[in-house]
């Protein structure tokens, strides 16, 4: 036995005979710290279906004792090793505060089963893991649809962000959807950031024009954040964006065209401003795809395939009962020329595009500038084989290696 070896078992000896539980002995890898990447799930198999959520257990695994876990989410049902790893972080001293919409609870439901988020608050406590007002989100007037995650201090790593497409729970995410995530690590201007606008949510005090007063481009190294809701009857700030892509250029003495990508889980007629700038971006000259997931009996949301596809927009339309994967990512990818520069960039979040998202839900949309090593291009790329991948099922194509090499 090697003298490692000796302190691990010491070690396990220790904690033993203080009472506690070993789950195992930790390997040079679990020890190790937490580092900036890009997660996507993979629901076209069993395992790639859980990646989002898997990595996500593994971080609450790793809060040290003293460290602060703050999650605001849309649904949290299943998703039970989560569940069992915040009610773990609590009781080894991880101060955990969980906010969600009121549709987190169904204790009404006929057979009635405990969701994660009734297990976890009814195992640490209704003052650490609340819901908003039963009439509204929390801070709008109507969904918290957020999906993020904060952590002080995982396995020495600090001030870790993770925002996410996913839902905690079957539908929406972990084993049927098209959902995506970033972990950014040391990210204090973005931590910081995310963690006002998470006290700003657990106060539940509505603010309706919260991205003028507070939400509107927080800028850090690692990304520009925005927080929503925003008030009605002003500029939407994604057709802004749109609307600066300029679609027929030059580069180095050659003509190019611009591409723009967006993934999407619900796209309604009522967010006009970015149907008109989609629209408007194709007849210009750009190369526009927009993956989305219909309800049939939304007639909102199918009123906009017919006047993306008049315009020349190629749509793919998973279908929300069709589709065994229906697409849930919510990213916006545009390579080519924004405003006066030439590059490559990348948004992603919780908001769709919906009228709800914009000016009547707690939402979060964040473009991403540094990710690791990954700079903007290469993040680009990473989510631009994302949506290659998708795009092949969906047309039921060979789907490409994750490297899509």
């Amino acid at each position: 036995m090697t003298k490692g070896h000796r302190r691990v078992l010491a070690g396990v000896v220790a904690v033993v005979a203080a009472g506690g539980l070993v789950a195992g002995v930790p390997t040079a890898a679990s020890a190790a710290g937490v580092k900036s990447h890009i997660v996507f799930n993979n629901p076209l198999t069993p395992k790639g279906a859980k990646n989002i959520e898997n990595r996500i257990q593994k971080l609450v695994q790793g809060a040290r004792p003293g460290s602060r876990i703050r999650i605001s989410v849309y649904r949290f049902s299943n998703a039970h090793g989560i569940a069992d790893a915040l009610i773990a972080a609590d009781r080894r001293g991880v101060d955990v505060r969980i906010i969600a919409d009121k549709g987190a609870t169904r204790r009404h439901a006929p057979n009635y089963a405990p969701t994660g988020f009734e297990r976890v608050r009814d195992a640490i406590g209704g003052d650490k893991v609340v819901t908003c007002p039963e009439t509204r989100a929390c801070i709008g007037e109507k969904l918290n649809h957020t999906k993020f995650l904060l952590f002080s201090n995982v396995r020495g790593t600090r001030n870790i962000v993770v925002q996410t497409s996913q839902n905690l729970n079957a539908t929406g995410g972990t084993t049927t959807d098209w959902n995506d995530a970033v972990v950014l690590a040391n990210a204090t201007g973005t931590y910081n950031a995310y963690y006002r606008y998470f006290g700003d949510l657990w106060t539940r005090k509505p603010v309706p024009n919260y991205w003028r007063k507070r939400g509107g481009e927080v800028s850090s190294p690692e990304a520009v954040v925005q927080f929503f809701p925003k008030a009605r009857r002003t500029a939407d700030p994604i057709a802004k964006t749109l609307r600066q892509v300029k679609c027929l250029y030059t580069n180095n003495g050659k003509a190019r065209k611009s591409h723009v990508r967006i993934t999407t889980g619900n796209f309604n007629n009522k967010r006009a401003e970015v149907l008109t700038a989609l629209t408007g971006l194709a007849r210009k000259g750009c190369t526009v795809e927009v993956m989305l997931t219909v309800d049939p009996a939304d007639g909102s949301r199918t009123a906009v395939i017919p006047v993306l596809r008049d315009a020349g927009v190629k749509v793919y339309d998973f279908g929300e009962y069709t589709s065994p994967n229906p697409m849930h990512s919510k990213y916006i990818l545009v390579s080519g020329k924004l405003g006066q520069k030439v590059g490559k960039w990348t948004w992603t979040g919780s908001a769709n595009f919906t009228y709800g998202s914009l000016y009547q839900d707690d939402e979060a949309v964040l473009q991403l500038r540094k990710v690791g090593k990954l700079g903007p291009k290469k993040i680009h790329d990473t989510y631009r084989c994302n949506f290659v991948r998708a795009r092949a099922q969906f047309l039921g194509r060979p789907v490409p290696r994750p490297n899509c090499k």
